[in-house]
């Protein structure tokens, strides 16, 4: 695959936050080579760059070859250089062949009869089950249930949704929404202060690394479904079931290439362990690659009902009230409006503005408007938001934000059509299969509620917040030479 293929997969604001990025990525990069040894003289060391790139150090007894240096995405999250380039270079270490290679590993544990055999653990997201199943023409919870009987006939051990991890980081969210509204000054306007999701890692990049300080504390610093899962399965799943943690592999299926670079973020490796809570993400083209790959097709593989975190709960594949993108906008408006003004909305409103991916929802009181949400979706949306924040226009009370236009539906990496039908037809078509789902409210997970119990998190807040919230580092810009236009 081309490096430009794999931008493709990227959200556009990743790919936009700087328009050099093709150009210029190699010469912003802060670790081209790795030297091994001390330098033992005043006068340095000469290197030598040959037409392929390679570098060799001009010794006493001939030409050296020096190793290219092992960047990971952790490296270039930390770096302000080049957003996008280099790290579609370094997705390799999250693909489907180190699946694979985790695979090879546990087949020859198991055959060599050793205990330290990898426990393989698969998290669905939803948008991936959508785009597989409207390809597939099956019902989601069938493209669900084929879905886990190849992945655990590939070798997974468990296969599960994220229904419980997105329901959770919602509750989280409205918690910390109701506290911050509440914290403003008294007859404060919609807008006093503002939150912007943070379930989305484009956006979440973009605002590091183009805006940073300003910018960061309208974030909620809630963790994303996917981080959520991944701490719920190594770090309560493992005590439950008796694995040693250090076994446990996960992987979640998500619908765009993003979401691998927050699975790298070093704030999401676990402090005692330094074992990240999510190993790998595979995106939805990357499972159809799969399926090539064993020469299978959905439809045909057979039905494997999923599995559960907490024991005697059923396994529907359910959705949740709101945009395909979790619902978060829906969600938390409907809390704030019960909670703050004793008001039960059963359903939403929204007016579209400029296009059809910025749109809001009021709510009012007595003749006032008390409470003011939008949906901005796409990197032009994003911008004038930011810049409406930057002039303090902004008058919501909380945005839900996503990188790809229309949505995490339409995120990089899910299928497109084959068909000649446009892709706002394919959007309009999983929108509409997500409406038509069976739906659940977060506060009625019984599950998460188990969950949250059983792991004796009801009491103890400073064990919750560790596994629930996170930070938002400002990526300082660098100066360099080498990528000054002459």
């Amino acid at each position: 695959t081309s490096t430009r293929d794999k931008m493709s997969k990227f959200s556009g604001v990743l790919q936009l936050t700087d328009l050099d990025d093709f150009i210029t990525p190699s010469q912003d990069c802060i670790k081209p080579v790795e030297v091994k040894k001390k330098v033992t003289t005043s006068k340095g060391a000469k290197i030598k760059i040959e037409a392929d790139g390679s570098y060799f150090e001009e010794t006493a007894t001939g030409p050296k070859k020096l190793e290219k240096a092992a960047i990971t995405l952790a490296d270039c999250l930390a770096c302000s250089g080049c957003i996008t380039s280099a790290e579609t270079v370094l997705i390799e270490q999250q693909s489907a062949d180190q699946i694979y290679r985790i695979f090879q590993e546990k087949t020859e544990a198991i055959k060599e009869g050793r205990t330290d055999a990898p426990f393989i653990v698969f998290s669905l997201g939803l948008q991936p089950l959508l785009s597989l199943s409207q390809k597939a023409s099956l019902s989601v919870q069938d493209t669900a249930e084929k879905l886990t009987g190849f992945l655990k006939e590939l070798g997974a051990d468990l296969v599960m949704d994220t229904k419980l991890a997105e329901d959770w980081s919602i509750l989280e969210q409205q918690r910390e929404l109701l506290e911050r509204y509440r914290g403003r000054k008294e007859g404060a306007k919609p807008g006093t202060q503002t939150v912007l999701s943070s379930s989305c890692p484009g956006w979440v990049c973009y605002a590091e690394k183009t805006h940073g300080s300003w910018l960061l504390p309208h974030i909620s610093q809630v963790k994303s479904g996917q981080q959520i899962m991944g701490s719920v399965v190594k770090q309560f799943l493992p005590t439950k079931l008796g694995v040693d943690q250090s076994r446990v592999y996960h992987i979640t299926v998500m619908p765009c290439f993003d979401k691998k670079l927050e699975a790298s973020r070093e704030d999401f490796l676990e402090d005692e362990t330094n074992t990240k809570d999510v190993d790998c993400v595979i995106t939805t083209l990357e499972i159809e690659d799969m399926l090539n790959r064993e020469k299978k097709e959905l439809e045909s593989c057979a039905n494997v009902k999923l599995d559960t975190i907490i024991d005697g709960h059923d396994t529907v594949i359910r959705a949740t009230d709101g945009s395909g993108s979790g619902g978060y906008s829906d969600q938390l408006f409907r809390f704030m409006a019960k909670n703050e003004f004793s008001q039960i909305l059963d359903s939403l409103t929204y007016k579209t503005l400029k296009n059809a991916d910025f749109k809001e929802v009021i709510l009012e009181h007595d003749g006032k408007t008390v409470l003011k949400f939008a949906i901005a979706n796409g990197f032009r949306n994003i911008q004038n938001l930011v810049q409406k924040l930057k002039r303090k226009r902004c008058d919501y009370d909380f945005v839900e934000i996503l990188a790809c236009p229309s949505g995490c539906l339409n995120g990089g990496a899910q299928l497109r059509s084959e068909q000649e039908s446009s892709a706002k037809e394919l959007i309009y078509s999983l929108e509409e299969k997500h409406l038509k789902m069976e739906k659940s409210l977060p506060e009625n997970n019984l599950q998460l509620q188990e969950l949250i119990k059983e792991w004796g998190l009801e009491t103890d807040t400073e064990k919750r917040q560790k596994i629930v919230m996170t930070e938002y580092h400002e990526v300082e810009k660098m100066t360099n030479g080498l990528a000054i236009k002459w």
